[in-house]
């Protein structure tokens, strides 16, 4: 309504005759284009900028928020309201206990608010209590990394990290293979050998898997 009545004020009438696009879609295009005017300036926009946005903050609260914990800020980001002062929210933010449930929101409490809350607005959540497999991991490294990302936001799902090679090739080539298949196996992963990825429908290793996999990464060209 609030665009509509600028549109009014300012006589903006769209181009009936444009052989290119309907009336209708020109006007859409203009009522988007003045909701964009109204967002934050600049090309990047994290958490931080736009509660600072929202709430008309000045520059000075940048640095508080961003120093913040995952905790402290998410705390900050649910409870401020205007009401009252943000330092006195921020303050009661680091009295409150990290709640230890398992919820992917209460992740990595001690880990940095703004990167970490920005993962919950990225498309790289996987379902927490479903699979995810790598294919063609080599030394393991990135299912490690898989592994130990999904342990700090609380997911229960298991990692299935698997190699091309045999084990024997493995440990010829990689000098720490045997301490990387340990530290998966320590974070409840599964770790299979000799797996070619162009024949895992006929592979027994994955017979039954098909409904669990919330996630697949296939780590080659």
């Amino acid at each position: 309504l609030e665009e509509l009545e600028e549109m009014d004020k300012s006589g903006y009438c769209p181009d009936k005759f444009n052989q290119w696009k309907s009336a209708a879609e020109i006007f859409a295009r203009y009522v988007g284009d003045l909701k964009e005017r109204k967002m934050p300036a600049g090309s990047a926009c994290d958490a931080v900028a736009a509660f600072k946005f929202r709430w008309k903050l000045d520059f000075s609260t940048d640095k508080l928020l961003r120093a913040l914990s995952h905790k402290d800020l998410r705390y900050v980001l649910t409870n401020y309201d205007g009401s009252r002062e943000l330092s006195d929210i921020i303050e009661e933010a680091k009295l409150v206990e990290a709640e230890r449930d398992n919820q992917t929101a209460n992740a990595l409490p001690d880990g940095e608010g703004v990167s970490t809350i920005g993962r919950f607005t990225r498309l790289e959540l996987i379902d927490p209590l479903a699979d995810a497999a790598v294919f063609g991991d080599a030394n393991l490294t990135f299912a490690m990394k898989l592994a130990r990302h999904r342990k700090a936001l609380g997911h229960v799902g298991r990692v299935i990290a698997t190699t091309f090679e045999d084990l024997p090739t493995l440990q010829e080539r990689y000098k720490e293979i045997d301490e990387s298949i340990k530290f998966l196996e320590d974070h409840f992963a599964e770790v299979y050998h000799g797996v070619d990825c162009t024949r895992i429908a006929v592979d027994e290793r994955f017979k039954g898997m098909e409904g669990s996999l919330g996630a697949v990464y296939y780590n080659f060209p």
